[in-house]
């Protein structure tokens, strides 16, 4: 009988150790961090649909992240080490992010879907030998305007300047994007070194914030001012552009006639991801061709993923605003990742923009627009 007491009592002990040790692994942050991939992105940049997917198929969550303007993305990953696994970055961050050791090398080897990838976006400038950073979305900045408030503008960069439309005008704030739109309204190319030119288009942009209330936004500001009729016409992303126009019916969008920029963003690895297998797992299976259609009908933007394109809506292929036409494609152009003498004008450049807007009484120059779609 004591032999049995004994015996009993030894299994209850190896019982609780066990369920401490167990509810220690449920506790342990590490071991959580195991089991999730943190994505840091763009909002509404995956199809939620595919996540799901993802998480069933692997057994890994995903901690959707997100950021509203690609500065943040430098910002964050200096500030928060740990915090992110996959992060999508836009061509003229990759550079700086892989300078900065805020990115890490990505395996390919480990990532049998890379095939799928369109040869037409690999090694690109900013990245030669992709060692950084894989294709994931492409798309144009374009022009969005509300058919019920004006009438059909022209098909030109130089609308965003019209007095007509005053004080309802929106400009991505972004200084490569905002200088590189404005150059191209004089038709000067977008990735001009040229000091003149670079202070000229600043000197624009800041006449349009202080003669014609020009306003600076993030894609968010722009998306949210089209639906709620604040702002008449704007500078957009593409797949924006479509996705609003889908909301409310007034909003039209087109490329204007001297062209448009191209971008691509991009799959990196945070350089102290603390689950660097699973970031690699979440990669490959985003660039699995049923993953990478669903992910473009979803968000409306062009796919870098050749084996994907068989599964793409129809719809969405024959938008020639989405995916342009040859001709019109020649005419567009990615930035260029500025030198160093580059960057410095155009920072010094866009202060003035900055310095501008800052100097207005913020009533007039807010991008706090009203959310909402007034169909």
């Amino acid at each position: 009988m004591r032999i049995l007491s004994i015996f009993i009592f030894i299994l209850g002990m190896n019982c609780l150790i066990s369920c401490k040790k167990d509810d220690q692994a449920n506790n342990d942050p590490k071991q959580a961090s195991q089991s999730t991939v943190k994505l840091l992105s763009w909002s509404e940049y995956f199809d939620p649909e595919v996540i799901e997917e993802f998480t069933r198929d692997t057994g890994l969550n995903v901690d959707y992240i997100t950021y509203d303007d690609p500065d943040e993305i430098e910002a964050r990953l200096a500030s928060e080490p740990g915090k992110f696994d996959v992060v999508i970055a836009d061509d003229l961050s990759i550079n700086r992010l892989s300078e900065l050791r805020l990115i890490q090398l990505i395996d390919d080897k480990v990532l049998p879907n890379f095939s799928n990838i369109s040869n037409e976006y690999i090694g690109k400038k900013f990245d030669p030998a992709n060692d950084y950073s894989l294709p994931y979305m492409w798309g144009t900045t374009l022009i969005a305007y509300r058919a019920d408030k004006i009438d059909q503008p022209e098909a030109s960069w130089k609308t965003l300047w019209d007095k007509k439309y005053q004080g309802k005008v929106m400009l991505i704030d972004d200084r490569v994007e905002g200088l590189g739109i404005s150059m191209l309204s004089k038709g000067l190319p977008i990735n001009s070194s040229v000091p003149d030119h670079i202070e000229s288009a600043s000197s624009q942009i800041v006449e349009g914030i202080k003669g014609n209330g020009l306003r600076v936004g993030s894609d968010a500001d722009v998306r949210s001012g089209l639906l709620s009729g604040d702002v008449w016409i704007a500078s957009c992303y593409s797949g924006d552009a479509a996705m609003i126009a889908l909301e409310n019916e007034n909003i039209q969008f087109f490329i204007p006639d001297e062209g448009a920029p191209l971008w691509m963003d991009n799959f990196s690895i945070a350089s102290d991801s603390t689950n660097v297998n699973a970031a690699h797992q979440f990669i490959n299976y985003m660039l699995r061709a049923d993953s990478a259609a669903k992910n473009a009908n979803f968000t409306w933007y062009g796919t870098t993923n050749k084996a994907a394109l068989d599964l793409i809506d129809k719809e969405l292929l024959e938008d020639e605003t989405i995916n342009p036409p040859e001709k019109v494609r020649s005419l567009c152009q990615f930035y260029y990742v500025p030198d160093g003498d580059r960057d410095v004008l155009l920072n010094k450049a866009w202060s003035k923009v900055v310095d501008a807007l800052r100097a207005k009484p913020k009533s007039e120059y807010s991008t706090d627009v009203a959310s909402g779609s007034d169909s």
